[in-house]
């Protein structure tokens, strides 16, 4: 008999419709009209939907703790329907050889509550042993510019990225070093700070990385897209290339009147209303691929820094999925587009058996009730951190969350331990 049935409303197939979700052994086994189980959960308010997956977190351990640790950042994923997640390599020291890569490996595993990949960043000190950097993680992180704690790789050694042969996924933060370096100057807002860093910077970087990498046997994933020329640029991309957007470029623009700048101070920078509300309709329009958080929490004392001062980074992990879910529901949109964007192409991209509810994926759902819309509160979000830049807004958090067939999450309450995650990122 079959382990475990959830019973209601789902998402299978590109469209909802009752039905019965047979699970074994964590995975999807059968999907019918009526199943019979050793246990069975029905679902009588709500939609059953893949899982979030969010490709692009700061969990900021080791090194950072006392910003976020994969306890606490984990256990916001899972609060906001998110139950896999890639963390990035800027942590100290830097996920960039085989000793960090294993360190992270055992504390994640250790204190994570969603299944996890972890990036390895491609860097100067490490670009001339990157066959053997390839053979431990099928993920990987380049930066060409400077940001927070970044780990830098000149755009004239990225062919190098050519000679692997093992099928990869390289997420580039793209803004241009040189450019930056030109650009630069002491911002002392976020208007100045969008300046600072304009888009002519990010379009640069992306023609790099077409003409460099545009054909390539990789899979190339621009992080983080800010403005429409950079989108724009990417028109010109082979197959091969992807994009993603945050939350916080979907909804926030410079023209705002924001009572504290430097939490929403971030990179690449926040850009105008025309920026915004273009990355918002090309998003819908299906013109970029994924959404993703780029979770990236500081302490309150040092964002509360002067503003030149005062650290890059916004965190979104836990209101990323219910701020979109309420945005799609309230305004009538389909949701196919969005669970493209925040399931199904995460886990292409990753390599993950996850994203969609079909027969031999990871039993990983969530269950929304559109009835149950909030408003977002600092107190009721679990980062270290103690605070969001969404407060205010309105979102529909999950009532149910399923992670490998485990009920996780049941109405604010947490059912698992964490550790509970497990590594999803092997190398190919």
């Amino acid at each position: 008999m079959i382990e475990r049935v959830i019973e209601g409303k789902a998402y299978v197939n590109g469209i909802i419709q009752e039905c019965c979700i047979g699970i074994d052994r964590g995975r999807i086994s059968s999907i019918k009209k009526i199943l019979d189980g050793e246990k069975k959960i029905r679902v009588k308010r709500g939609i059953i939907l893949p899982a979030g997956i969010d490709m692009h977190v700061h969990f900021r351990e080791p090194g950072f703790e006392y910003k976020e640790d994969f306890s606490t950042g984990s256990l916001s994923a899972l609060y906001g329907g998110i139950t896999c997640i890639a963390d990035m390599p800027n942590t100290n020291p830097p996920t960039t050889d085989l000793f960090s890569f294993k360190e992270k490996l055992y504390v994640a595993g250790r204190k994570s509550y969603v299944d996890f990949a972890l990036y390895i960043g491609i860097t100067e000190d490490n670009i001339e042993k990157i066959d053997n950097i390839c053979n431990l993680s099928r993920i990987f992180k380049i930066y060409l510019g400077e940001s927070t704690g970044s780990l830098i790789l000149e755009p004239e050694n990225m062919k190098r990225l050519r000679e692997i042969k093992e099928k990869k996924l390289f997420v580039f933060h793209a803004e241009d070093g040189d450019c930056l370096r030109k650009c630069a100057f002491r911002a002392r807002n976020l208007k100045e700070h969008a300046k600072s860093r304009p888009p002519l910077c990010e379009v640069v970087a992306v023609k790099k990385i077409i003409e460099t990498l545009g054909g390539a046997n990789h899979r190339i994933h621009i992080a983080h897209i800010s403005s429409l020329s950079g989108l724009k640029e990417m028109e010109s991309a082979g197959n091969n290339i992807t994009s993603g957007v945050t939350p916080h470029h979907l909804f926030f623009n410079v023209e705002q009147d924001f009572a504290e700048e430097t939490l929403y101070k971030v990179n690449p920078p926040l850009r105008g209303k025309i920026n915004q509300e273009g990355l918002l309709e090309a998003f819908l329009n299906g013109k970029i691929d994924v959404l993703e958080s780029d979770h990236a929490p500081h302490a309150i004392d040092e964002k509360e820094m002067d503003f030149e001062e005062a650290p890059s980074g916004i965190p979104g992990v836990e209101t990323m999925y219910p701020l979109m879910m309420y945005y799609f529901i309230r305004r009538l949109l389909p949701l196919n587009k969005l669970i493209s964007a925040i399931s199904e192409k995460p886990a292409s991209l990753l390599g993950v058996n996850k994203g969609k509810i079909e027969v031999g994926r990871d039993a990983d759902m969530v269950v929304f009730n559109p009835r149950n819309v909030k408003r977002i509160k600092d107190e009721d979000i679990h980062y270290k951190c103690g605070f969001t830049p969404f407060r205010g807004f309105k979102a529909i958090f999950p009532d149910k969350v399923f992670i490998r067939g485990e009920e996780a999450i049941d109405e604010g309450e947490c059912l698992i331990e964490k550790g509970f995650g497990r590594y999803v990122g092997g190398a190919e």
